[in-house]
């Protein structure tokens, strides 16, 4: 199986390269890469790993257009790398197989499907320091119905490769021929870490003047009304707020990536294994966040496909 990933970047230097050391090491045999006019030295990193052969980097200042550029790597990931499934994936997530590795989990996957879901798992910043990033956001909060808030409930699409797919604005839905979605089975978990630093948020969340989703408008206008030190400090888990969120199970400790990253780091090859009482509780943490998202999947899906409409509808005008 030849699996390739598709990433979009913008001045990811804090998680670019652990996310690319990750999913080398989780199985993906090539990554294509479009770099959205970064200047924080994310290009640098990008290009080292196309100096070995194992990248292909495309610059672009233009506008940004994220489906089209998407929907150009998926394409170009079946037609000059042979793909015969493809990840669309950003810098700040982190695709975790459940069981096994990715390759054996899409392995698994009947002909007559061709779109497997990934369930987003969302991790909290914690006060800032000079740790990486894996080493500080350990915590994971529960996911949320709401979609403008940045821990929305939401899922991640792989697809089979195929020469003529579309993908959608935010990598939630592909289409073409044999793109059937295998829908209520969660075989990936996406550990999404979308705010990290005050800096990193900042320029995250107030750069683009597009139609942006609508958890980015709303930390846009938290950031307006209130500044981004304390709108970083709303989402900020400190050791008081951990204390509570532990003790009332609205928040959990998650170490999985942290440990791995280590692991790759320093070569280990230490067991990374739960305890069994340890297991059974992120199961049920799972489930909770399988059934935030189960609640809205109709209502997201149809908004997705109104705001696809009216891009389509103001690209006409």
């Amino acid at each position: 199986m030849n699996l390739v990933m598709t990433l979009l970047v913008r001045d990811e230097a804090d998680i670019v390269a652990e996310h690319l050391r990750y999913h080398f090491d989780a199985g993906v045999d090539f990554v294509i890469a479009t770099d959205h006019g970064s200047v924080d030295g994310t290009t640098e990193i990008l290009r080292a790993y196309e100096r070995d052969g194992r990248l292909l980097l495309v610059r672009t200042d233009e506008e940004f257009q994220q489906a089209e550029w998407v929907t150009r790597m998926a394409r170009v990931a079946v037609a000059e790398r042979g793909a015969d499934w493809v990840i669309n994936a950003d810098a700040d997530e982190f695709w975790w197989p459940r069981r096994g590795t990715l390759k054996e989990v899409l392995a698994a996957v009947p002909p007559a499907f061709g779109v497997v879901r990934g369930l987003m798992r969302h991790f909290a910043p914690r006060p800032t320091g000079l740790e990486p990033f894996f080493e500080r956001m350990i915590v994971r909060h529960p996911s949320v119905t709401a979609r403008d808030h940045v821990f929305q409930a939401q899922v991640k699409m792989v697809h089979r490769g195929t020469p003529e797919v579309s993908v959608t604005r935010g990598n939630h839905d592909a289409y073409g021929d044999g793109l059937r979605v295998l829908r209520e089975w969660f075989p990936i978990e996406v550990l999404h870490f979308p705010i990290r630093t005050v800096a990193q948020m900042r320029n995250k969340y107030t750069r683009r003047k597009d139609r942006p989703a609508f958890f980015v408008e709303a930390v846009r206008r938290l950031i307006d009304a209130e500044g981004v030190e304390a709108t970083f400090a709303r989402f900020a888990v400190d050791d008081e707020r951990l204390a509570r969120g532990l003790a009332d199970g609205t928040l959990a400790l998650d170490v999985r990536l942290r440990d791995l990253l280590r692991r790759l780091g320093s070569d280990s090859t230490a067991s990374g294994r739960q305890s069994a009482n340890a297991e059974l509780e992120a199961e049920r943490q799972f489930i909770a966040d399988v059934a935030s998202f189960m609640r809205t999947d109709s209502a997201s899906r149809i908004g997705r496909r109104l705001d696809e409409l009216e891009e389509r509808l103001a690209a006409l005008a």
